[in-house]
């Protein structure tokens, strides 16, 4: 079996003194510029201070128990038959080698990870933005599988041409070879990186068991009467998804029924509603979110109905279950305008869930001027303004604080994505259904499904259609009956496409099974630590800079069986940022210039691997090249669809407007040089 090593076998040095590695060479003994002490251990061990220090020769037992460990260092080769057949690695299979190494992954044909059991811990450090001109290699052609050098010595030259230099001269000290990668996807778009290296297929045995969960789930949902307790939205659900939430609600994986509701539910029902404690911790930060009710400004924890936060009211506090028994689910959306002062609330419209009626429709003069109505989305018109009697103010106490409110305690308010209707309300309510939610999106979390799509999949109407702009009316309807068939089939209906796992759960689920330390996990990133995929690491690390996600994985590697990080300046600075949502610390510094980002590469890298433990995996991926020719033609596409379907036809649609099957195919090609990425492999 012809085989290459993935890494280097000679300790690290400058790019310019490093020798080549032929095939046939161990690869054994990687080390970091920064740590000597990762160099192979010397045969005689020099002793004493200054320059008259003498060596000492090591006992006959030393040698013997040096030979033993180097024997067994763990080490990995690439196979290269699998590669000569024209077959390149994807992210999964990247995953997939994690899962091999650390829980019940299939063995890898393209990588052989010899002495794999001597493997102490896993490191995951995705890059995006890192290209090949960065690192002093030519451009890797799309058609190529084979794994190529990355030492200066070693690259081959076409035509004579000069390389580019090499920015970040660290990573050829680390790796021998680099292997060509396929980022997910298909013809006109790309997927999410993370979403498939972070998540796997569920095993068939894990997939029995939950199909008959969900059974259970959807007869105790079908009952008679039963209120959808099983769909409110927990509180740590509001805080990751942006809902204010009241004073009196604390952060919970519950939801938030007061509790004197809750000894008059079903035992079998209560044992659901108390969601087991996320298992992730924070370190190094805070989670995002409001803060506790005695920060709140007049923040009593009693939740009486008064304005609080610039114009914000909230529901009070339930101290008792409804008179009748019976929970109330409204139906709520908004429209909104834009006005001098931002967007503001221009009409609402509130359907009851069990009559179907329209039980409150009203348009709201918004404070400020006008400037744009928005009418091909909100369907509101200037001549629609002129009949507005109602503002943001008598709106508020139309819902709260009116002799019949429409808000009371016991109310259940359902809505897609309906953070943005409380907000557009200014109204902080604890018990809420999100259809945006309770449906999931093809492709997992943080992506949710649009209103449009889930009422043609499982409604088979079309709604949003018209060119006259949206109807709040038609779209909370839309909401009701979604959670009407989520309450006829249980909890799962609609989620057939999710038959994935994050690899955190998977990893600390094989060690209960086979009677050994569950395996342990850290997830060092920007962004939600409570939300998605995080949440379900046994340690979450809130970042705000790349430094810190250094930081955070050398604080969290030894104790971890497996460690993700992600670091963004270099894509940030290049202006990429389309495989995540950015916060507004990591917009564009038009100052921090490239050759910065890669200066601070090079130094993050070396800082990385210094801080492993050894027999350490190492993984370093790009993830894709750059996608900014793809999503120019990609928005020209989007805005041509949407103009042929204001306009109903093509004719008039000219320049760059117009899309024409040109397009398609230069599309479709960026497309394909976007999902080029690359990956390196070593164990320190």
């Amino acid at each position: 079996m012809p085989t290459l090593p993935a890494k280097r076998s000679a300790p690290m040095s400058p790019p310019s003194t490093s020798t080549p590695t032929s095939t046939s060479q161990s690869a054994a003994n990687p080390t970091s510029n920064a740590a000597p002490s990762s160099s192979p251990l010397p045969r005689d061990a020099p002793t004493g201070d200054g320059d008259g220090e003498f060596t000492r020769v090591l006992s006959r037992e030393e040698k013997r128990k040096l030979r033993k460990v180097e024997k067994h260092r763990p080490q990995f080769q690439f196979d290269l038959s699998h590669f000569r057949n024209g077959r390149k690695i994807g992210i999964a299979h990247v995953r997939d080698l994690v899962l091999y190494l650390l829980a019940d992954g299939m063995k890898p044909t393209w990588i052989v990870p010899e002495n794999r059991t001597f493997i102490t811990h896993v490191v995951v450090l995705l890059v995006p933005g890192l290209l090949p001109e960065h690192i002093g290699i030519p451009p890797i052609p799309s058609l190529a599988t084979l794994p190529f050098p990355i030492a200066p010595s070693m690259i081959e030259r076409i035509d004579d041409e000069p390389l580019p230099p090499n920015k970040v001269p660290v990573l050829s000290q680390m790796f021998s070879y680099g292997v060509p990668s396929r980022a997910p996807g298909d013809s006109r778009r790309l997927f999410s990186v993370m979403t498939t290296l972070l998540n796997s297929p569920l095993p068939d045995n894990v997939k029995k068991r939950r199909e008959e969960e969900g059974r259970r789930l959807s007869a105790l949902a079908k009952a008679d009467n039963a209120p959808p307790f099983l769909y409110l939205l927990s509180a740590n659900q509001m805080i990751d998804n942006d809902y204010r939430v009241p004073s009196y609600v604390s952060p919970s994986d519950a939801a938030p029924i007061p509790e004197v509701v809750k000894r008059g539910l079903p035992a079998e029902l209560l044992s659901l509603l108390a969601c087991e404690e996320t298992e992730a911790t924070e370190a190094e930060g805070e989670i995002e979110g409001p803060p506790p009710s005695a920060a709140l400004p007049n923040g009593d924890g009693k939740g009486t109905a008064k304005w609080k936060d610039e114009g914000w009211v909230e529901t009070p506090q339930a101290d008792q279950p409804p008179v009748d028994g019976q929970w109330k689910v409204l139906a709520v959306d908004c429209e909104m305008v834009l006005t001098e002062n931002g967007p503001e609330l221009a009409r609402v419209s509130v359907i009851d869930y069990n009559t179907g009626t329209n039980v409150f429709d009203e348009l709201v003069k918004p404070s400020a001027p006008v400037t744009d109505y928005l009418t091909q989305w909100s369907g509101i018109t200037p001549e629609h303004m002129t009949a507005a009697t109602h503002t943001l103010e008598s709106i508020q106490a139309a819902f709260l604080s009116s002799p019949t409110p429409i808000l009371t305690s016991h109310t259940i308010l359902l809505g897609h994505s309906l953070e943005c209707d409380l907000a557009a309300l200014k109204i902080r309510h604890p018990l809420c259904i999100d259809t945006a939610l309770i449906f999931r999106h093809p492709r997992g979390p943080p992506y949710k499904p649009g209103l449009k799509w889930l009422t043609n999949k499982w409604l088979g109407r079309e709604i949003q259609g018209a060119a006259s702009g949206h109807d709040s009316e038609e779209d909370a309807t839309a909401c009701v009956d979604l959670l009407k068939l989520k309450m006829a089939n249980g909890p799962e209906f609609g989620n057939l496409f999710d038959n994935t796992e994050p690899i955190f759960d998977r990893m600390a689920r094989l060690g209960s099974q086979q009677g050994k330390v569950n395996k342990t996990s850290a997830y060092c990133d920007y962004f939600n630590m409570r939300g998605g995929l995080s949440a379900r690491a046994t340690t979450a690390v809130k970042c705000t800079s790349d430094d810190e996600v250094v930081g955070g994985i050398g604080a969290q590697v030894e104790n971890h069986d497996f460690v993700f990080g992600r670091l963004m300046e270099l894509a940030n600075v290049q202006g990429w940022n389309g495989e995540a949502h950015v916060p507004a610390s990591m917009s564009e510094d038009p100052t921090l210039e490239l050759d910065k980002a890669l200066e601070n590469l090079d130094r993050r890298l070396a800082e990385v691997h210094k801080s492993l433990p050894r027999n350490t995996a190492f993984i370093v991926l790009n993830g894709h090249s750059d996608p900014l020719p793809m999503l120019a033609l990609s928005a020209r596409r989007t805005r041509w669809e949407r103009l042929v379907k204001t306009l109903g036809t093509t004719d008039g649609i000219k320049g760059e407007d117009r899309w024409l099957a040109e397009d398609d195919r230069k599309l479709e090609a960026a497309v394909n040089q976007a999902r080029e990425g690359m990956a390196f492999f070593c164990v320190k």
